[in-house]
């Protein structure tokens, strides 16, 4: 209980900032617990070969296997900011946990220390297995402050390994064990990397911002942490200017010389990136050349070849950056580095596209696509629907998610739909051919996950509250002809609509042709719309004048349209009235 205690104090210590304080005290003390406690504090303020020297120095001193454990995850932890280490650690302080699992609260730190050093060594598949501990370890270390770094490991490291929606699971726990003000800004940070990867753009950028207004007190591994994942988090939305800003804030120097390893490549690429973005290749190539000292570093050899791959990409060299990043995917695959991964595939692709593969790109792009979304980590849709738009590919909707998966075109024809305009008639309001009209309804339809027009009409009054048609006395329906339109409204087929009344199919489309006469109806769709319409409209025969004319589409007055705005390629829509348009994060795909 006596080392537990001390312990507490250590790492109460480390989450308020007096990191540098404690190593002092802790060099005055001897014995190897003392030592792995001094090791990771060395690692909490950057000074990782004063970190290893330590946790090497208690390991030699360890008189048990509990002592042993300890000394192992510090010196684990401790290495993934520094040279490499003779002999695998990571694997050495997994393999010494006891297979039964933590037997309290001592055992439960150890236990995350490993999966957090797994994870700073970007050595997700060992992370991924013990992350088990991590999750135990924030249980019983709660209410503890530093139990919210506990928390934060098991989301970041789903994160990384790609499972984006198991991330958005675990942010729950993270919240509930938050209890000081720099933990606050932590769990902001890493939740606004998962909101960033899950492509939800409004709550990133409200994290975001809580934490630009904040004193981040950039001292330690905490500090320095908050603003790196706010990095990460902006990437993910394509803020690239943003994003390095941040780098440069929590890096201080020019080599990111505090950051672990793989922050260190990862930061540099981002200011690579953020290079390029801005159109300054020279600048882009020196932050290069600070990456190519870690280019033989085992954890950061497949980012710095990502890196590579994008400056090879900007000096017209398309096959090496190709072959840059396909080594990059296999390396990031192979170590269960799926947000890596997908990068490094979105960065082969588009070396594909420049090299003119565009059909085995787009393919090989739209696989990863169906992949990530299975994840969770829609923001390779985004990024991937960006490279794809640009040459001219788009990628399939992602069946039922609205107004979302749209592209602006495809929004226009959508309104279009729900106005009761035909193919033909939309084709030449938008000067376009009627087959491209049918490519966007398609790709509409799988968006809202209906088959027909009339679906799509009968799926957005149930969901936008439209109350149900009144009686209509200046054109008189029978009863039965009332029925069979209300359930053709709701998107029943004719086979269905006769089954459920006890009537033949025949029957059923006899009532239809009667209804669409007496309505004026010129097709199935023009009889449900005329139907959902208000009878103030019927009585005042006013229904032609008041559908939407594709001309106002053009002129900006459909519902929704007047909001959309550009945002590099995100496109990011607004309400008005009952139709909401969030078009595609892609732009505009071109018209045939």
């Amino acid at each position: 209980m006596e080392f537990e205690s001390q312990l507490s104090d250590v790492l109460d210590g480390l989450v308020v900032g007096r990191g540098h304080e404690l190593a002092c005290e802790l060099a005055r003390q001897v014995g190897s617990p003392a030592s792995s406690l001094l090791a990771v504090t060395h690692f909490w303020v950057g000074d990782f070969d004063c970190a290893v020297e330590a946790a090497e120095r208690a390991l030699a001193e360890a008189d048990t296997p509990a002592e042993r454990r300890l000394a192992l995850a510090a010196l684990a932890i401790s290495s993934s900011g520094s040279a490499p280490l003779t002999g695998d650690v990571v694997a050495r302080a997994v393999e010494a946990l006891d297979p039964t699992g933590p037997r309290g609260r001592v055992d439960a730190f150890v236990g995350y220390l490993v999966a957090e050093a797994a994870l700073t060594h970007a050595r997700l598949a060992e992370a991924s297995a013990v992350s088990g501990w991590a999750a135990r370890a924030a249980e019983l270390w709660a209410p503890h402050p530093y139990a919210a770094m506990m928390a934060g490991a098991v989301v970041r490291i789903a994160l990384f390994e790609g499972r984006v929606a198991d991330a958005e699971r675990a942010l729950v726990t993270l919240r509930a064990t938050v209890t000081s003000p720099r933990t606050v800004l932590l769990a902001d940070a890493i939740e606004s990397l998962v909101r960033g990867n899950a492509a939800d753009v409004e709550g990133t950028e409200r994290l975001l911002a809580s934490i630009a207004e904040a004193d981040v007190n950039l001292v330690d591994h905490l500090g320095r942490g908050i603003l790196l994942l706010g990095a990460f988090g902006a990437i993910a939305l394509g803020d690239t200017v943003r994003s390095a800003d941040a780098v440069l804030a929590a890096g201080r120097d020019a080599g990111l010389t505090r950051f672990t390893v793989i922050d260190r490549a990862l930061g540099l690429e981002l200011l690579v990136a953020g290079s390029i973005a801005a159109g300054d290749g020279d600048a882009a190539h020196a932050w290069g050349a600070q990456a190519d000292m870690l280019a033989a570093h085992p954890i950061a050899a497949p980012t710095v070849d990502r890196l590579n791959a994008r400056l090879a990409m900007l000096d017209g060299d398309s096959a090496r950056a190709a072959a840059l990043a396909e080594r990059s995917a296999a390396v990031c695959r192979a170590q269960a580095r799926g947000v890596e991964a997908a990068e490094s595939e979105v960065v082969l692709g588009q070396a594909r596209l420049a090299s003119s593969d565009v059909a085995g790109a787009a393919r090989t792009l739209r696989e990863l696509v169906a992949e990530s979304d299975r994840l969770g980590h829609k923001a390779v849709r985004r990024s991937v629907g960006q490279k794809l738009g640009r040459a001219g590919r788009r990628l399939p909707p992602v069946v039922g998610e609205g107004w979302a998966s749209l592209s602006v075109r495809e929004a226009e024809i959508a309104h279009l739909i729900l106005a009761g305009h035909e193919t033909v008639p939309i084709a030449r309001a938008l000067m376009i051919s009627p087959q491209t009209v049918r490519v966007h309804t398609s790709r509409i339809l799988a968006a809202f996950g209906v088959g027909t027009r009339v679906q799509l009409v009968a799926r957005f009054v149930a969901e936008h509250g439209a109350r149900p048609p009144e009686p209509i006395p200046d054109v008189e329906l029978t009863p039965r002809q009332r029925e069979v339109v209300a359930r053709a409204a709701a998107g029943e087929n004719n086979s269905a609509i006769g089954e459920l009344l006890g009537v033949t199919v025949k029957t059923v489309e006899k009532h239809l042709a009667d209804a669409s006469a007496r309505l004026g109806a010129t097709s199935r769709l023009d009889l449900i719309l005329r139907w959902r319409g208000l009878s103030e409209q019927l009585r005042g025969g006013e229904l032609e004048q008041r559908r939407t004319d594709p001309g106002d589409l053009l002129a900006g007055q459909a519902p929704g349209l007047d909001d959309v705005r550009q945002h590099d390629d995100l496109a990011v829509g607004g309400t008005a009235g009952a139709l909401q348009v969030v078009t595609a994060e892609h732009g505009p795909d071109s018209d045939e």
